[in-house]
């Protein structure tokens, strides 16, 4: 859906099979003003291995944006007139709002890439390449670029491009990230709210998915039992710790420190008799 006939709208998303590769595929649909006189262009990209689902709808606004450039640098005359275009995204998390803000962008750069907690912000690369890649394209269009959310239904076309990129392209390993371990999750509860948690307690988790988050690793888990049960979890520690909490496996763990999007646990570790 259009809602501005003078601006030029990219339809983006990614696609990714939850095997043993992470195969994924990005896709994205062009479209131009009626007055431009241009056809949509559709294309898509893939196989990418090793990937994630956020990293592969990064990677798709950064092939659009570039897409974007090089018809700019063919038929600039004929595109005069745009001065916005819009980059539509189904992922709230990368909209001009959240991650892929410039200012938030800019800051996180002058931290050395972390949170206002300390914390290392996740696909920092691809965010930086993604910024960049946008400050190239408005200053060569002369054009105001946003990216904008709309819900999944209104991106079925980038949808579908991302599906057969993922199916038909050759293989490609730029979003692979070394070490990142993604196992069968026992249950398909949706992220806690951490502030139900309170410090000290303990939980009783599975490990199902490890990914290295700068110098530090990121470990996501899900609660095997009582009133939090199925909820999942994501759990900051360094190398040490995370070579412990081995996918796959269940564990006693108590939380040390609640923070707004992940916990901190205590070192000491105890493997539930139950785990496989």
């Amino acid at each position: 859906m259009v809602t501005d006939p003078h601006a030029m709208y990219i339809f983006c998303d990614g696609a990714m099979d939850y095997d043993s590769k992470n195969s994924g595929g990005v896709g994205y649909l062009i479209t131009f003003p009626d007055s431009v006189g241009l056809e949509p262009i559709p294309i898509s990209i893939g196989t990418y291995r090793g990937g994630n689902i956020e990293r592969l709808e990064i990677e798709a606004l950064i092939q659009a944006m570039k897409e974007v450039l090089d018809i700019f640098k063919k038929r600039g005359r004929q595109l005069s007139s745009i001065n916005q275009i819009t980059f539509v995204t189904d992922r709230f998390g990368l909209c001009d709002s959240e991650k892929t803000n410039a200012y938030k962008i800019q800051k996180w750069r002058s931290q050395n890439w972390k949170n206002f907690e300390g914390k290392p912000i996740k696909n920092h690369k691809l965010l930086d390449e993604l910024d960049k890649t946008r400050k190239k394209l408005s200053v060569y269009a002369r054009s105001r670029i946003n990216i904008e959310f709309r819900p999944r239904k209104q991106n079925r076309i980038a949808d579908k491009l991302a599906k057969k990129g993922k199916s038909e392209g050759i293989q490609i390993n730029k979003l692979a990230k070394p070490g990142e371990k993604i196992g069968k999750r026992k249950f398909d509860g949706a992220e806690i709210k951490y502030s139900k948690l309170v410090k000290d307690a303990k939980l009783h988790i599975n490990v199902f998915r490890k990914d290295p988050v700068q110098k530090e690793w990121e470990v996501w888990v899900e609660i095997c039992d009582g009133i939090l049960k199925e909820s999942k979890l994501k759990i900051y520690t360094d190398d040490i710790l995370a070579a412990k909490l081995k996918r796959g496996n269940e564990f006693i763990i108590r939380i040390k420190d609640i923070l707004i999007n992940h916990i901190i646990i205590y070192r000491t570790l105890k493997k539930n008799k139950q785990s496989t």
